[in-house]
């Protein structure tokens, strides 16, 4: 702890590094105000050069019509790499259920169909023949 001591009083007796100039803060105030008023001189310079620019019709045009084709082609970005990511799913989904389908329609339900146009139906009663050909479809 005596070690620490006799570093800190060491240090304390030993002269600053570092000092502000002589009469730094007597125009401190003066020199700050001097910049201030040269930056808002030179914003006023540059609104005033911006003002003197002649704008034609079509570039205010374009300033307006730009943030709204940026909007419109970003949906339509969105809308395409929506339609390449997800068509291809639905149509395997599409394709898988028709296969499915097919596989449930057996050769013997195709062969029914054939024989409703081969048989003879004239002694049937018509209700039975409707409900028969209702069942079919």
């Amino acid at each position: 702890m005596s070690n620490i001591d006799n570093i800190l009083k060491e240090n304390k007796l030993k002269k600053e590094p570092f000092k502000v100039p002589e009469g730094y803060f007597e125009d401190f105030q003066a020199r700050l105000n001097a910049k201030i008023d040269q930056i808002e001189a030179d914003k006023a310079e540059i609104a005033e050069e911006k003002a003197s620019i002649p704008q034609s019709r079509g570039a205010r045009m374009w300033t307006v019509l730009k943030p709204l084709l940026y909007v419109a082609a970003s949906i339509i970005a969105l809308y395409g790499i929506t339609y390449v990511v997800v068509q291809p799913k639905i149509n395997n989904e599409v394709e898988y259920q028709m296969a499915e389908a097919e596989e449930e329609y057996t050769e013997e339900e195709q062969m029914s169909d054939y024989e409703i146009y081969f048989t003879d139906y004239s002694d049937v009663e018509s209700e039975e023949f409707y409900e028969y050909l209702s069942y079919i479809n």
